[in-house]
């Protein structure tokens, strides 16, 4: 039985010949659960790194164990200069529990990750349980084979003759070419799965619930913005082939940020197994299986909001009348909340009554004195300062860390900026605003700040038009997240930290998607001193190629609506509270 609780009917122990794969290409990425529960990516962002050293495992094969507390010592002796290594198991026979007493016997500190499916193991066609790889900077392989040449089937020499890990890692480190670039690594062979779907014994309730509780239903539930509801067997049965191909293909769940740069504490992923698992169930099937072997139901502590049940709850004072077609332009609303006092926010959500129109919706902070007119045209506006909460395509509902909040001032207003886009059918909407109030002390603000270039102009017919904007920093703060932002001609947006002349990516968005625009939350928050500036670069696609350009031949300029662009990211940054003006808890 694997770690994920599905049995294979058969296993087929004669290894396939490798392919001849081109390893001079970039090896892709690929995320996998390690056996401590951690979620790793081989692409993932680790300053310095200079090669990555990949290394099969299993619990029970002497060589592999014989080999274990070398490749230790290895992994401690270079990681200062720049070598991450990765164990993988490939065996199914081997649960997490017995990876994690297997890395503590062998004094391994690098993670095992668990391949119980063998969809990395595949991918680079390892047979034996002791192979390593290794990766140079840009993830080609440079060396495939055994660690050394001490142990063999039967047989094991006083001490080595040759050590080939330890020569392709000098070799690469120094830039040089490695030789030999392949061996031949001693050991048990991987047992190879049967690969006929109809062999794997999966079931939604044991195997499948729990990923898609953990990783599908904060959306795809009644009441929230996925299309189908996906928590019960009889719901996910019939979506059972669109599951696979969606998972298969990237595209759910939704995640645009590129591992290299940056970790988010909001990643949407799914490892290689759990993407293999949903794969396999719906290739054999669709079974529902027993209802016994169910998770705990997904606990959501309101059936209207993500964020649980609100203090206070903001809404449209009328029903905006959105028409069955044309273009509506932006609409602004004053609503005033009624706080007589100061407010200190932990949490936002916003819920349209008429998703299916509604673009998206940005709210400001409106603060007391001002007039609308004057909200709009302030520098807090021009600066995006008063920017309080947002919900655009993909998003989700702002929940903050214990400790942070957003102020909002006694006497302040919102002024909601509402998009609507007809789709052929008239509706009203009254978007309403749930605010949670801070339960313990706040010693931290999050305040916000865009980063905008509004002067551009994309050529027509232009594949790849790069723009910038660049924001300077005053005094020191921390930056939480970033939310790039562009409409249909919007291909790739790159978030930089520039400082005394050099410059840090933090978050590239290769293909950037108008459909699911997110706020990526560093898991680590960015330091920011005066000075620093943060650059946003972005592409766009202005060429009859791009299937969502809506006039391939406009000059395309800075706009609200859809059809013009943006060039924008918001940026949420924590200034941090003296301690004698720190915010109490709760407010009444």
């Amino acid at each position: 039985m694997t770690p994920a609780g599905i049995t294979i009917a058969a296993l087929a122990f004669a290894a396939p010949a490798p392919s001849a794969a081109d390893e001079g290409s970039a090896q892709p990425d690929f995320l996998l659960a390690a056996a401590d529960g951690a979620r790793v990516s081989l692409h993932a962002e680790q300053p310095g790194r200079q090669l990555t050293v990949l290394a099969w495992t299993s619990t029970q094969c002497p060589i592999t164990k014989l080999l274990a507390p070398r490749l230790g010592r290895l992994e401690r002796d270079y990681r200062e200069r720049g070598v991450r290594f990765l164990g993988i198991n490939p065996n199914i026979q081997d649960d997490a529990a017995e990876v994690q007493a297997f890395a503590a016997n062998a004094a391994i500190d690098f993670p095992i990750l668990l391949d119980p499916l063998q969809v990395v193991t595949d991918r680079f066609e390892v047979t034996r349980t002791t192979e390593v790889l290794v990766l140079d900077g840009e993830f080609r392989v440079v060396y495939r084979g055994a660690v050394d040449d001490q142990y063999s089937v039967g047989a094991a020499r006083p001490a080595p003759l040759n050590d080939f890990l330890i020569g392709a890692l000098e070799s690469a480190l120094a830039g040089e070419t490695v030789d030999p670039e392949r061996t031949d690594a001693p050991g048990c062979l991987v047992g190879r799965l049967n690969r006929e779907p109809a062999t794997a014994d999966v079931t939604f309730w044991r195997d499948v619930a729990p990923i898609v509780h953990r990783q599908c239903v904060e959306c795809h539930r009644p009441g929230q913005a996925g299309p189908m509801s996906l928590l019960t067997a009889d719901e996910a049965a019939g979506w059972a082939p669109m599951i696979a191909e969606v998972v298969g293909d990237g595209r759910m769940p939704p995640w645009h940020a590129d591992p290299r740069h940056g970790r988010f504490r909001n990643e949407r992923r799914l490892t290689e197994t759990e993407r293999r698992t949903l794969e396999l169930w719906a290739l054999s099937g669709a079974r529902a299986g027993d209802r016994a072997d169910a998770p705990p139901p997904p606990g959501f502590p309101d059936a209207t909001w993500q964020i649980g049940v609100p203090d206070a709850v903001v809404e449209l004072p009328e029903p905006q009348a959105i028409p069955a077609t044309g273009v509506v332009p932006y609409r602004h609303v004053i609503v005033d909340p009624g706080f007589t006092e100061e407010r200190w926010v932990e949490a936002i959500e916003l819920l349209p009554t008429a998703p299916a129109v509604t673009h998206h919706v940005m709210v400001f902070l409106i603060e007391p004195g001002l007039t609308p007119q004057q909200a709009l045209t302030s520098r807090a506006a021009l600066e995006g300062t008063n920017h309080f909460a947002q919900i655009v395509p993909g998003g989700r509902a702002i929940v903050l860390p214990a400790g942070f909040a957003k102020r909002v001032p006694a006497g302040a207003r919102f002024l909601f900026q509402l998009h609507y886009t007809p789709n052929g059918t008239a509706a009203t909407d009254r978007t309403r605003m749930a605010l949670r109030f801070a339960q313990g002390p706040v010693a931290s603000e999050v305040a916000a700040r865009a980063v905008m270039n509004m002067g551009f102009a994309i050529p027509p017919r232009a594949a790849a038009a790069e723009f910038t904007a660049a924001s300077t920093f005053l005094a020191p703060a921390r930056l939480l997240s970033v939310m790039p932002h562009m409409h249909l001609r919007g291909k790739a947006m790159r978030v930089e930290l520039a400082r005394a002349g050099e410059r840090r990516i933090l978050l590239d968005v290769p293909r950037y998607d108008f459909n699911w625009q997110h706020t990526y939350q560093f898991t680590d928050p960015i330091e920011l001193a005066a000075g620093d500036q943060v650059v946003l670069t972005a592409v766009f696609d202005n060429s009859p190629d791009n299937p969502h350009n809506p006039d391939p031949d406009a000059r395309v300029r800075f706009g609200e609506q859809t059809f013009d662009e943006m060039l924008v990211g918001y940026l949420s940054l924590e200034l941090p509270l003296p301690t004698a003006n720190a915010a109490p808890a709760r407010g009444p």
